[in-house]
């Protein structure tokens, strides 16, 4: 039974903001589904809390690190298929087949390297229990942030409904100039082909597709371009998503109107209505420092008696703050946290992990 394109399901996983390397873009396979997407999302999500040093067991289902640096990661099938008229285990493991196949490359300066996007997967039928490798080189990459970065709403992404859709949001996600691209550095992006290209087909295997959104003539078809690619991915964004965008052409010669297109100025649009109300004020939170929001003995307490450095307690202000306001006494209940964690391999983590224990208690 092959997917069932529908209405995606409610999104019930944890919302956060995921950051990913300008780098990393969902473009350079034309024929990549929104699925395998998704399971991208899902590794930038893991990627971005290393990153941010709150990779916890609690949230994802397993995460491991191989002694060679690879990362071993288990998923639920429904962490990334979101249809709500369901799925065959022949497409479940025909998406992972062909994501395994693919590769990313990444170049800089200094560097370039290549690395399939995930290795060994293994599909527990009946289960939902996903499993894969994620190389060490693209584990680096989804790191590496020497050209820029993107953050996007994760739960946003992963309910988008197609691939142009996904791919423009996390173009938009975050910008605030205008931005121009030639047709074939867009079609670049998209994953458009430019030239007749070898894809895989639904079974992993190659095939060959045409050059897109040409005439007979070779010349680029741009009412072809906007209808099927550009208006369809701005008409989801604009109902669902913090980020959006508007556009107009650029020609040759902007003085003729009937002068050839040669490109596109996009211009990012924020839509503060869909923006994900408890992330925007973890973001205003980040630009606050934690001395600022906590009261005096709590903050000196926090580091002189246990040795916190402001940017630790920066790190990790939302919770103290959390603490703060549902427990009477903090500096009490830290001095007893103390103590307990004076024999733990890693003490403030534990006191940490403690108070966000107790802060759930609370709830």
């Amino acid at each position: 039974m092959p997917r069932k394109k529908g209405i995606t399901v409610p999104i019930t996983t944890q919302n956060k903001d995921v950051t990913t390397t300008f780098k990393f873009v969902f473009g350079h396979h034309p024929d990549i589904s929104v699925d395998e997407q998704r399971v991208l999302a899902r590794i930038l999500e893991f990627a971005s809390l290393e990153l941010q040093g709150k990779l916890m067991k609690d949230e994802i289902h397993n995460f491991k690190r191989s002694e060679w640096g690879a990362v071993n990661m288990e998923l639920n099938v429904k962490d990334f298929m979101l249809s709500s008229e369901g799925w065959s285990h022949e497409y479940v493991q025909g998406m992972l087949n062909r994501l395994s196949r693919r590769f990313f490359t990444y170049e800089d300066d200094k560097v370039w390297t290549q690395a399939t996007y995930i290795a060994e997967p293994f599909y527990e039928k009946g289960t939902g229990r996903v499993t894969f490798t994620v190389p060490k080189l693209m584990w680096w990459a989804m790191k590496n942030f020497v050209g820029g970065y993107r953050e996007f709403e994760l739960n946003k992404a992963l309910a988008l409904p197609t691939t142009y859709s996904f791919r423009f949001y996390l173009l938009m996600s975050g910008q605030k100039k205008p931005f121009e691209f030639s047709i074939e550095k867009l079609f670049e992006w998209l994953a458009i082909p430019l030239k007749d290209t070898a894809i895989l087909d639904k079974d992993g295997m190659p095939k060959i597709v045409k050059a897109a959104y040409r005439d007979k003539n070779g010349k680029f078809r741009i009412d072809n371009i906007e209808a099927k690619v550009i208006k369809p991915a701005k008409e989801i964004l604009d109902k669902t998503c913090p980020y959006t965008f508007d556009y107009t052409k650029l020609k040759e010669n902007e003085r003729n109107p009937r002068s050839r297109v040669i490109g596109f100025r996009f211009y990012p649009v924020y839509q503060p209505k869909f923006r994900d109300q408890e992330l925007e004020k973890k973001e205003l939170l980040i630009q606050i420092p934690g001395k600022a929001l906590l009261d005096k003995e709590i903050y000196n307490y926090l580091t002189t008696q246990i040795g916190f450095t402001k940017e630790e307690v920066n790190r990790n202000k939302e919770i103290l703050i959390e603490a703060q306001r549902t427990i009477p006494d903090l500096v009490y209940e830290l001095s007893l946290l103390k103590g307990k964690s004076r024999d733990k391999k890693n003490p403030k983590g534990y006191i940490i992990n403690a108070l966000k224990g107790k802060v759930k208690d609370k709830e």
